[in-house]
């Protein structure tokens, strides 16, 4: 598969990793601030944004297409459905990832018996089916629901409707469904350094996350951001470049307020 990709500013390798239904433009701002201190790869994940769709959109041959494009090494962010990505391009290379940073991410996004901190099965069916019939309506409440509860709502749903794509339906469809990946095994085996960013808020990936990751994964530092939904990079941008700087040591001249 072909995925489109941008490389910006100078520094350590950094690759950006964007959530479903949208692309790469939703980092924004805070891909140009990265850039000031990292060389940025920014990736649209396949059928979504630039990037055409693929025939294989098994988990596997998602990273593999991810792989082939990436820095030889990298520190890589993932949000959201990126994050699942980017953690298991970390099980399978992890030679690969210098660090993982998960934002606003669940390694395993929809709830099971012994996972309850997830999106509870139905709703996740729900939204599959929506999907179905009406692409535009459900990406409409996908990103209503992302911005619930967060001090800056209006400017990060102005975002995201700016952001979401225009693509085929059985794209965006193949997509979600690597949301349903369970991912728990790869995070609780990562030797690399690695984050979990949550908001408070968060109506899709709830707080509660936090305990449970712990529990995976011991050396996982964890960051809850008081009133923060499920885009914390734009509501608490300072926080999030705080925490990412922390984790891969690239701290030199960086305000520690936030």
């Amino acid at each position: 598969m072909s995925l489109w990709t941008e490389t910006r500013g100078y520094g350590p390798e950094l690759v950006l990793l964007h959530g479903w239904g949208l692309s790469s433009e939703i980092w924004g701002e805070f891909a140009d601030r990265l850039s000031e201190r990292y060389r940025v790869t920014l990736i649209d994940l396949p059928g979504l944004g630039r990037s055409v769709p693929a025939g294989d959109m098994s988990l596997h041959a998602v990273v593999q297409s991810l792989l082939e494009v990436a820095p030889e090494q990298a520190h890589w962010v993932g949000w959201s459905l990126g994050g699942q990505l980017a953690l298991a391009v970390a099980e399978h290379a992890p030679e690969r990832v210098k660090s993982l940073s998960l934002v606003a991410s669940n390694p395993c996004f929809v709830a099971r018996d012994d996972w309850p901190c997830a999106m509870a099965p139905e709703v996740f069916g729900a939204f599959v089916d929506s999907l179905a019939d009406n692409e535009a309506k459900t990406l409409q409440r996908f990103a209503a629901l992302q911005t619930r509860g967060s001090d800056s709502a209006r400017d990060e749903l102005k975002r995201l409707k700016s952001v979401i794509v225009n693509t085929a339906p059985e794209a965006l469809a193949a997509a979600l469904m690597l949301l349903e990946s369970d991912l728990r095994k790869g995070l609780a085996g990562i030797r690399c350094p690695v984050q979990l960013i949550l908001g408070a808020e968060d109506q899709l990936v709830p707080v509660s996350l936090a305990a449970n990751v712990s529990r995976l994964n011991q050396h996982l530092d964890v960051w809850v951001l008081e009133r923060g939904a499920h885009l914390p990079f734009i509501s608490h941008a300072d926080q999030v470049l705080q925490a990412l700087n922390s984790l891969t040591g690239n701290t030199e001249g960086v305000n520690a307020a936030g």
